[in-house]
């Protein structure tokens, strides 16, 4: 992060640049995106966050001008005073590499007076299917990952493109919409790529995104995933698998002759063609006891990511299982199978909710086989951002609101009037989405997304004379 000072030179350069430089500019909530071609770079993004009252400014930003930390400031930013009408001298925090590449209107005829010329930013109108996104530098940037750390995440990727099969492909996450809030994603990415990784353990409330940002890791490492949840039903036998029977894949030799003596003792020769049926059907019809793979099992030995769900929940016998896992020998006994060693690319997250009914501490010899990594509840900005897919910015803006007030009442610092149970960013997106598609009034669409799970009856009272209030 940077604080860069824009100066009157700055906003000079850019007016001459304004009309051949800059192609296009994008809006999405309080984003503004501005597409502009340099000699050196080719097509490029900007991102801007403007609030209504124009400063503070945050831009999302990297050009040359990085590497002598923008002491000179850099005409890019100078176009704030041209297109969006911001006094200079003023100062811009620029947070990191451009962080999104889509965004929701083109409003290059009101800022540029003509209408915009798109290669890099794609436009993706309200409701819209989320853009393709690439597989190399500009695809990992959206998270801001340093160099280094994209230095070793670009051969990892590489090396699972020419060795998965196509199943496997088909089950790697794509276009997984998660967005950052603080480093986490970086911290998740660095602890699967130590040189003995460590598995990240994903901690925060519910609705804060836990199970998006381990898509988006198995995204960015471009592995499969699979998961599973905390719970009684989650055993070693889940996990590892059993024996079952099975078609053997060829007929024992020995019993095909004997078939075959037989019916020529009847008097009835098989020919070449009667024998391979009598083979095939002599297959069908012979088990064999062999081991059928659980789902923990899979991911071991394919080299995929596998999600341990509410990890605070596991009951014991397979928090041991994992234990011996998550060792630096990474391997895992199998009974009846042996030991088994991991894939040198299979990788473990784990997610869990702190304090939640039925939850567990870990101990600390397990524990310690982590890297904790806090993801925290979702701010309003980001909330707007994320609900902007389903609805319009009126509603969001309401939307937001609600949460704002609903997380405050769960986390108030002086004493919680409702508890976590009534916080839930899903049934928040359920009522975007159901006011867009008009099914009914949007405040009883609200109130009906939002207490209508809730079981205590003096609790759902709370939530809906709070809702109301917002309304």
């Amino acid at each position: 992060m940077s604080i860069v000072r824009v100066s009157p030179a700055n906003t000079q350069l850019a007016l001459e640049k304004l009309n051949n430089k800059v192609h296009a500019v994008g809006k999405d909530g309080d984003r503004f995106f501005i597409e502009y071609s340099s000699a050196t770079e080719g097509h490029q993004i900007i991102i801007l966050q403007i609030n209504q009252d124009g400063l503070p400014v945050k831009a999302w930003h990297s050009c040359p001008a990085r590497k002598s930390n923008y002491s000179n400031g850099c005409w890019h930013l100078g176009l704030i005073n041209h297109l969006f009408g911001i006094p200079v001298p003023c100062e811009v925090e620029v947070v990191s590499s451009p962080d999104q590449t889509w965004c929701r209107e083109d409003v290059s005829e009101q800022y540029l007076g003509r209408p915009g010329n798109y290669n890099v930013l794609d436009l993706k109108p309200l409701g819209g299917p989320p853009p393709a996104t690439g597989t190399g530098e500009k695809f990992l940037g959206r998270y801001g990952l340093p160099e280094p750390l994209i230095k070793k995440v670009a051969p990892f990727r590489e090396r699972q493109m020419a060795r998965l099969t196509d199943e496997q492909k088909s089950r790697v996450p794509q276009n997984v919409e998660y967005i950052p809030q603080g480093n986490e994603v970086t911290y998740a990415v660095a602890a699967l790529l130590y040189d003995t990784w460590a598995p990240p353990l994903l901690m925060g409330p519910a609705g804060a995104g836990k199970s998006t940002l381990a898509e988006a890791l198995a995204e960015i490492l471009y592995l499969p995933m699979r998961k599973i949840s905390g719970g009684i039903d989650v055993n070693a036998e889940y996990l590892l698998g059993s024996k079952t029977l099975s078609p053997v894949s060829e007929a024992n030799d020995a019993l095909c002759a004997k078939v075959a003596a037989a019916a020529a003792k009847a008097g009835s020769v098989l020919t070449p063609e009667e024998f391979s049926v009598v083979r095939e059907k002599l297959a069908a019809s012979t088990m064999q006891v062999v081991h059928e793979p659980g789902v923990l099992l899979q991911a071991v030995t394919g080299g995929e990511m596998i999600l341990v769900d509410e990890v605070n929940i596991l009951i014991p016998e397979v928090t041991s299982l994992l234990h011996s896992l998550l060792d630096w020998q990474r391997c895992i006994t199998v009974p009846g199978v042996g030991e088994v060693k991991a894939h040198p690319d299979f990788r473990l997250v784990a997610a869990m909710n702190v304090g939640y009914m039925g939850t567990r501490p870990l101990n600390q010899a397990f524990r310690d086989r982590f890297r904790g990594i806090q993801v925290s509840g979702i701010n309003e900005d980001i909330l707007k951002r994320i609900l902007s897919r389903y609805a319009d910015s009126a509603t969001c803006e309401i939307l937001a609101g609600i949460y704002k007030s609903l997380y405050e009442a769960v986390y108030s610092p002086v004493g919680a009037t409702l508890t976590e149970s009534c916080i839930s960013v899903r049934a928040l997106i359920r009522a975007a989405e159901e006011i867009s598609l008009k099914i009914g009034e949007p405040g009883k669409v609200i109130i009906s997304c939002l207490t209508e799970f809730i079981e205590d009856e003096a609790e759902r009272t709370r939530v809906r004379d709070l809702v109301s209030m917002r309304l």
